[in-house]
């Protein structure tokens, strides 16, 4: 069994869906500290190394212990998650017709210690206005790296993509089966 240091939901329903034997322990991190200047994949690499960090230093040693993080880049510019409707908007518009990737860091530490980096990238076709303003409405876009829901919105606009569909869900679970 591995303990998911996490508060993602889609987290743990990858690990479930992949019949992976979880505890959740959720916990709160505050990703503003992390430089946004940085490459991608070394922005995110410094947050779930930053979030090991905090929560070791809060409930001592654990074992089979899995930290992820998440970030959407378009170019080499790093989207967070967006703070409210209008800046959802302005992530999402970046994205459309356009190619975007998404990074996902992950530290596995148990008999030893796995870090990956792992990188998925898809090109988008036009967001349709209508369904992108449904999509803002309902809030699904909340709490999520770049206010993308690969497995939702953004889904149906895909032209192409290179790379694990469970890297831009947070968790490359390809990665992690192996090794587990």
């Amino acid at each position: 069994m591995i303990v998911l240091a996490s508060s993602s939901p889609t987290r743990a329903n990858l690990l479930k869906n992949a019949g992976i034997e979880f505890q959740q322990i959720s916990f709160s991190f505050d990703e503003s500290k992390i430089a946004k200047s940085l490459k991608p994949e070394i922005y995110v690499q410094n947050v779930v190394k930053a979030k090991k960090e905090q929560f070791l230093k809060a409930n001592g040693e654990f074992f089979n212990l899995l930290f992820a993080d998440s970030c959407v880049a378009c170019g080499d510019q790093i989207l967070g998650k967006a703070k409210d409707e209008c800046e959802a908007l302005d992530m999402l518009n970046l994205q459309s017709e356009s190619e975007c990737s998404v990074y996902t860091a992950m530290i596995f530490v148990g008999k030893f210690e796995l870090i990956n980096v792992s990188k998925t990238t898809y090109k988008f076709a036009k967001f349709d206005k209508q369904d992108l303003e449904k999509y803002l409405k309902n809030g699904d876009w909340q709490g999520k790296a770049g206010a993308m829901t690969i497995e939702n919105f953004n889904k149906k606009y895909i032209l192409s993509q290179h790379g694990e569909t469970s890297t831009a869900m947070g968790l490359n679970l390809k990665i992690l089966k192996a090794f587990l």
